[in-house]
């Protein structure tokens, strides 16, 4: 519910600052009321896009902003300066927003936001003020910006990175002066707001990375109690196991999807234990309903005494029942779906006409195009990652 309210306030400052933008820009420009709403419009538009983008896949890029009210304040701020833009020079605080995504790994957030910002520039500044030549300058520095900062790997290269970005931001601006001495002394204030708005982008973005990267704590090698719970169940001597064990199909379909489970969650820094023993007994109510595991799967809990989140792992591995509410449920529904996938390819001899990548990132598509991943608490990057393991260990 807190992620759904804070996703509705972004959404909503947005829409308002696109608007309030596309007024300044109406305003200072004395347009007719008719301009005024075709310039709401074309920014009411782009929110839309941009919201589309930003909160596609289940809030899934929406998620990797570490910093959302510096983002959402950052955008704000862009937003009206472009709408100022249209009559005055503002320098380079409209690419504000850059700074703060720059040093994230997503790319995706980067030209989601890079490209709402250019053409919400286009439509409420180059188009009105009729110079598509500083719209090509701010293209240039956005992209050399984005670029240069991300390819950062210590503070120690940012002076590095500052002589880069002046000396193409001063080469930008002897072409726009085509040369000319008399023009480039006319222009020098312009000039010196460039470079001052430069140096502004760089010092917030050094300040944000000082604030909000962390070193890693040091790791903690103590399995927590839950975890050796779960191990508890997977002994040869638990009863189950042992019933299990009369069954060599599901057994050794049981023991491979444990197996690749924990490989996961251990991958990815989840709960192995959990992982193992959800993948071993998620199809072990056949053992008492043939036709309907999942029915037998309860009695099953309620006899062998399993946790609540055992059980809860076994339950939402099966879409049809319940989607995965959490990483060890959503990776014991892939590793089953997977490895499944596989032997009944392999059954009816055409598991050799595809590839592992392309099994495996069919079974994702699929999952994700189905919303199976939407509540499992997984980021887009884990679960790129997840999609990397399978593709790289699922068939071993």
């Amino acid at each position: 519910m807190e992620r759904k309210n804070e996703s509705k306030m972004f959404s909503a400052v947005m829409y308002l600052s696109l608007v309030l933008g596309a007024l300044i820009c109406a305003g200072i420009n004395r347009m007719s009321i008719p301009g005024m709403m075709v310039q709401v419009c074309y920014s009411l538009i782009l929110g839309v896009v941009f919201m589309t983008l930003l909160h596609a896949g289940q809030d899934m890029l929406w998620q990797q902003i570490p910093e959302k009210l510096i983002y959402l304040f950052s955008f704000s701020v862009a937003l009206c300066l472009i709408g100022v833009a249209s009559r005055y020079h503002v320098g380079m605080f409209i690419l504000l927003p850059l700074a703060v995504v720059s040093r994230l790994d997503k790319l995706e957030i980067k030209v989601v936001t890079f490209g709402t910002l250019m053409m919400t520039y286009l439509c409420n500044a180059a188009f009105v003020n009729n110079d598509l030549g500083q719209m090509v300058y701010y293209l240039i520095m956005a992209v050399a910006f984005l670029m240069i900062v991300s390819m950062l790997q210590s503070r120690e290269e940012l002076p590095y990175a500052a002589v880069i970005l002046t000396a193409l931001c001063l080469a930008l601006f002897v072409i726009r002066c085509r040369f000319q001495g008399s023009e480039m002394f006319m222009q020098r204030y312009y000039l010196i707001l460039e470079l001052g708005s430069l140096v502004f982008l760089a010092l917030f973005c050094a300040i944000l990375q000082l604030f909000t990267v962390h070193e890693p704590e040091e790791e903690v090698h103590e399995a927590p109690a839950q975890e050796l719970d779960m191990m508890a169940y997977l002994q040869d001597d638990f009863p189950l196991i042992r019933k299990l064990k009369e069954n060599d199909a599901l057994y050794h379909h049981s023991c491979e999807i444990s197996r690749l489970s924990e490989m996961a969650a251990k991958e990815m820094g989840f709960k192995d234990g959990l992982a193992a023993a959800g993948g071993m007994f998620h199809e072990a109510g056949r053992l008492l309903v043939p036709d309907n595991y999942m029915e037998g799967n309860d009695a099953l809990a309620q006899t062998y005494g399993f946790s609540e989140e055992l059980v809860a792992v076994i339950r939402q591995h099966n879409t049809g029942s319940e989607i995965p509410k959490s990483p060890e449920a959503a990776i014991v529904m892939l590793s089953d779906c997977i490895l499944s996938t596989g032997e009944y390819l392999q059954e009816n001899g055409k598991r050799s006409a595809i590839t592992d990548e392309k099994l495996v990132m069919s079974i994702f598509a699929n999952r994700m195009e189905k919303g199976s991943l939407a509540q499992a608490g997984l980021t887009q990057e884990q679960i790129e990652r997840l999609r990397t393991f399978y593709i790289a260990h699922a068939f071993e």
